[in-house]
């Protein structure tokens, strides 16, 4: 039975019949310091629009095209920003910030040392799980292009099976609709997935998609408590937390 093991300072719990394990990207599977909502943060202040940082915490891991039409939207139809020529552009508003996020996100990752794996033996650790009949597949709120530019940069492909942008459903998350797209694809029960990310968003997917498990990882955005909110299976420092063995046989235990 393949068998995935997951360790904490204080236990270890096992999940059999593990068939697909889904990663979140930017601070569970690469390191970028942030860059990603400083983007975000800058490109709505850019654009004339009141915010706070601390604004963007709680969207942390949903669709960046999502939060962006949020904070747009809720800006133009504020009271004094309700006129009926901000209401009928709305649509070309939409496409001028998101376009705008873009290029200022390219221009971020463009340069290689703002972009790195969490963990330089990442590859070799993946591909051992991946060896045992387990799938690695990536999941993001970036749009496709983006996506590829991260995963051709670091040279992903070497170490995962699949990747899918949340551009590519109808809702990111905490809506489970990109799992349930890989689930899909290749024939593996909701059930038999294990969802990790760095966000309490990533953490609801995996809870709304039904997965296995759901697990929080302490490398990128969201604290331990905020984590903790969102009831996540459990919680590990890093994805190097991640081992496995074929000799369990119980279905999840702790030891």
């Amino acid at each position: 039975m393949n068998t995935i093991i997951l360790h904490m300072v204080d236990n270890t719990t096992i999940y059999t019949n593990v068939k697909m394990l889904v990663f979140d990207m930017a601070g569970t599977t690469v390191n970028e310091g942030g860059i990603v909502y400083k983007t975000l943060y800058k490109t709505i202040k850019d654009f004339g629009i009141p915010i706070s940082e601390h604004e963007i915490d709680d969207w942390h891991g949903a669709n960046k095209y999502e939060v962006l039409t949020y904070f747009l939207t809720r800006h133009i139809t504020d009271s004094n920003n309700n006129n009926n020529n901000n209401i009928n552009n709305l649509n070309n508003l939409k496409k001028q910030i998101h376009s705008n996020f873009d290029n200022n996100l390219k221009l971020q990752y463009s340069n290689a040392n703002n972009l790195s794996l969490i963990n330089p033996d990442m590859p070799s650790r993946f591909n051992n799980i991946r060896q045992k009949g387990i799938k690695i597949c990536l999941n993001t709120g970036f749009n496709k292009e983006i996506q590829r530019i991260i995963i051709n940069k670091l040279n992903m492909t070497s170490f995962i099976d699949d990747f899918i942008s949340s551009e590519e459903v109808t809702k990111g998350r905490p809506h489970p609709f990109m799992i349930q797209t890989l689930s899909k694809k290749h024939n593996i029960p909701l059930s038999a997935i294990i969802k990790f990310g760095d966000s309490k968003n990533d953490i609801l997917e995996g809870q709304h998609s039904k997965c296995m498990a759901s697990v929080g990882v302490l490398s990128g955005s969201d604290s331990y408590e905020t984590l903790s909110k969102a009831n996540p299976d459990m919680i590990i420092d890093s994805v190097m937390d991640i081992d496995i063995d074929n000799s369990f046989t119980s279905i999840s235990e702790t030891l």
